[in-house]
């Protein structure tokens, strides 16, 4: 007897998919962890939306390999053992957290990261742990979608897989930026030339905050947030006269500069 695949039409399993964030957003938050103003997803909350689509979350073949352990997670259908998705969990030795050595500790007082010795984790913490991560990534490979549904605020990293006090890369608070300003000044150039476009950045003529880009005929282009100067530059244009512009490098916008002064050239 031949078997036939169903296809479920696309708006139905939107709903399926919406139905199923609402039976599971309890669970998910209650579980959830906040790293940084950021809320992340434990295994118990990705379980759970498994198991509301009739699945069932697990992982296997835990090895140790070059670099760390590494293990399959796998989502099946309960009613017949299908496999669904599949994706992989891997615990490094470079996680100083797992394997030991000399790292950095988020102090959550301070909101930084301090120097921290780290004892080596027993091997069948660090197994379990790889387990752990491998049954949230094939669950967020499967139901991310349903994740979003739920709470805008959501993160779909999984919450195993983000180091203590979050990611490196993470945007820095204003306090941490202005506590890590660079005492020195930022560097300094002259351009010569003639002002061909003034352009504003801001939809609003009379906006509080004037924002401008000028381009010269060679082509270089700077910025100023500085009205005064942009009226200069603006003068300059009209007349077609040479000018002397001193730029210097942003402080905020790497690679980036900022008029800082204009005058006649000579």
């Amino acid at each position: 007897m031949s078997q036939q695949l169903s296809v479920i039409p696309p708006g139905e399993l939107v709903r399926q998919s919406t139905d199923i964030a609402g039976l599971c957003k309890e669970i998910v938050l209650r579980s959830s962890v906040e790293i940084e103003g950021r809320k992340y997803v434990r295994v118990e909350g990705w379980q759970s939306i498994a198991t509301a689509h009739g699945c069932v979350a697990s992982a296997c073949n835990v090895k140790r390999i070059e670099g760390g352990y590494v293990a399959t997670g796998e989502i099946r259908r309960m009613q017949d053992g299908s496999l669904i998705c599949s994706a992989e969990g891997f615990v490094g030795e470079d996680e100083t957290t797992w394997f030991g050595g000399e790292g950095t500790k988020y102090n959550y007082k301070t909101k930084r990261r301090e120097p921290h010795t780290f004892p080596k984790r027993a091997d069948y913490a660090i197994r379990a742990m790889c387990q752990t991560r491998a049954i949230s990534r094939a669950c967020r490979s499967a139901f991310a979608h349903v994740v979003v549904l739920m709470d805008a605020g959501l993160s779909t990293t999984p919450a195993e897989e983000v180091p203590d006090g979050g990611f490196n890369d993470a945007e820095p608070s204003r306090e941490e930026t202005l506590n890590t300003a660079p005492t020195k000044p930022a560097a300094q150039s002259t351009l010569t030339g003639l002002v061909v476009k003034l352009v504003s950045l801001v939809s609003k003529p009379d906006a509080a905050k004037q924002a401008w880009q000028v381009v010269f005929d060679g082509g270089e282009k700077a910025g100023t947030f500085d009205a005064e100067i942009a009226r200069r530059c603006g003068q300059y244009l009209e007349n077609e006269r040479k000018v002397d512009v001193t730029l210097q490098e942003s402080e905020r916008v790497k690679g980036s500069y900022i008029i800082v002064a204009v005058e006649d050239a000579p």
